[in-house]
């Protein structure tokens, strides 16, 4: 009897150790039915991949330059390109201003000049008159003397006043100095300036000389005052012509 109760615990120990390792490896193992759900929640939470038009190639592209490299630098391009053109405005801006104040000038010269010739006209008309009377054998008594001195004064004013408004008309830009018309008409202006004053000049003296009584050499005097009036009227119709032609 006690020997039977040996070998039946003999027995269950024996089982014991055999079973208790299996029943561990049970309870620390999850059961077939949990794993599915906790693989699907991490399928969840992952985002969706991106679609492949998205993603980055593996070699991009280098971009072309616009000027192949090198020394042509450009400092400041863009500002001297927007300065050259404000310069440019305002430098036709002021040809413009300067060419219309000298076209209204020059044809007030031209306006005055026309008249000045007129009244040149009558003084060496006049004037000749005046000489015949005087000094060619006329009456002698001076009627024409006073018409004369007046014709005389208001075409030198008149002279005068056409010169200043040739002086001052603007010059936009620069003329070369050629053979021209122009030209022609400025040496005949010079010519008619140089008889004005030369005329003013030997009619006074003549006018005085005469008027004092001093006969000795008031004819020849007379006679180059007659001279030169001719001369400048052929110069200021030489400037006159042209200038219209």
């Amino acid at each position: 009897m006690i020997q039977i109760d040996r070998h039946l615990s003999v027995v269950t120990i024996l089982l014991g150790v055999l079973l208790v390792p299996a029943a561990t490896r049970a309870q620390g193992s999850p059961a077939a039915g949990e794993q599915t759900p906790a693989v699907e929640a991490q399928s969840a939470t992952l985002p969706p991949p991106p679609p492949a038009e998205l993603l980055p190639s593996a070699a991009p592209t280098p971009t072309q330059p616009d000027k192949p490299a090198g020394l042509d630098f450009e400092f400041f391009g863009a500002e001297n390109a927007s300065g050259a053109d404000t310069n440019s405005t305002e430098k036709i801006a002021n040809a413009s201003a300067l060419s219309q104040k000298r076209r209204h000038r020059l044809e007030t010269h031209q306006l005055l000049g026309l008249t000045t010739w007129a009244f040149m006209a009558a003084s060496c008309i006049i004037g000749q008159l005046n000489y015949h009377d005087l000094y060619g054998g006329g009456s002698g008594r001076g009627s024409y003397m006073m018409p004369h001195r007046l014709l005389v004064y208001s075409t030198a004013g008149l002279f005068t006043a056409t010169g200043i408004y040739a002086l001052l008309a603007p010059q936009p830009y620069k003329k070369p100095l050629k053979f021209d018309t122009g030209l022609i008409h400025r040496i005949a202006a010079i010519g008619a300036t140089a008889g004005m004053v030369a005329e003013v000049v030997l009619g006074f003296i003549t006018a005085r000389t005469a008027d004092s009584g001093n006969s000795s050499g008031i004819k020849q005097m007379a006679t180059v005052h007659d001279v030169v009036g001719w001369t400048t009227f052929g110069f200021m119709t030489a400037a006159g012509a042209a200038w219209i032609f």
